[in-house]
């Protein structure tokens, strides 16, 4: 038995009426209780008189009193290496002479400030475990995905270390003491940086002052017993393990880091905003 043709279009055509006043139905229902509103990453911001002051002021303020600080700062670092270098074997000192900006750096023993040269045994090892971990990366696929261009760079500069100290070990041109004192002068550099970076992205929030300027110090605070403790980090490896390193360690886990922790403690203030900061 067949159905008319126009008797299936009836049909459809019911169907297509009723649909379409259910949905205007919902849609009227929800534009009447629902209210969406927008993430606060795509709101439009509003910076007022008030809010561009503090995004002034505030970083003048940090800054100038990093700036003043410096020599302190410095100094608390330098004593807190030579404190925990004592336990953990390194031959860390205090220079003789103060140097141009009338401070006394960081100096390592008279057998320890030559730069610990890779032996043909550390080559080696260092190559095979550096080719593993590069294959591995190969493999790396979905949620590990991110991880492997990091690792390559890594690697990649790894092969150069490896090849200058296997063609021309005798005139790399760094100490250990030389590099622990330019981290410190990089993550001094990052501290001062921090306040105008903030003023860029955070302190335009329409937020209390107070809470700012407590983030604003622990971030700072955070850095200021992070750095020592990094300069400590990287000359036990390369102490104990040869200048080999040092390029990745300079590179890698340098400026570059004291960056990538700038974002993720930025991202943890900006986190804890209210949302109304953005209005």
């Amino acid at each position: 038995m067949s159905i008319p043709a126009n008797s299936v279009s009836a049909q459809a055509l019911g169907h297509d009426h009723v649909f379409h006043k259910t949905f205007d139905a919902a849609r009227r229902a929800r534009a009447r209780r629902v209210k969406v509103r927008p993430h606060r990453a795509i709101t439009p911001l509003r910076v007022t008189p008030y809010l561009a002051a503090q995004a002034i002021i505030l970083p003048l303020l940090f800054c100038g009193a990093l700036l003043w600080t410096k020599p302190l700062l410095l100094d608390f670092w330098r004593n807190c290496i030579l404190w925990w270098s004592a336990g953990l074997d390194l031959p860390f000192s205090l220079a003789s002479r103060a140097d141009e900006a009338g401070e006394f750096s960081l100096a390592m023993g008279l057998a320890g400030d030559a730069a610990p040269l890779p032996g043909q045994t550390t080559l080696v090892i260092t190559a095979l475990v550096t080719l593993a971990v590069f294959a591995l990366s190969l493999r790396m696929k979905d949620a590990k995905l991110p991880l492997k261009y990091p690792i390559r760079i890594v690697c990649v500069l790894q092969f150069v270390a490896l090849g200058y100290f296997r063609l021309s070990p005798s005139s790399f041109p760094y100490s250990i003491s030389r590099h622990s004192e330019e981290l410190m002068t990089i993550g001094y550099g990052v501290m001062v940086a921090t306040p105008v970076m903030l003023a860029m992205g955070y302190y335009i929030l329409n937020q209390s002052l107070l809470t700012k300027l407590l983030h604003t110090a622990l971030i700072l605070g955070f850095f200021t017993i992070l750095i020592p403790h990094q300069v400590l980090a990287q000359a036990f490896i390369m102490q104990h393990l040869s200048v080999l390193f040092m390029p990745v360690l300079y590179l890698c886990f340098g400026a570059v880091f004291d960056a990538l922790v700038f974002v993720a403690l930025y991202s943890w203030a900006v986190s804890n905003a209210p949302m109304k900061a953005t209005t």
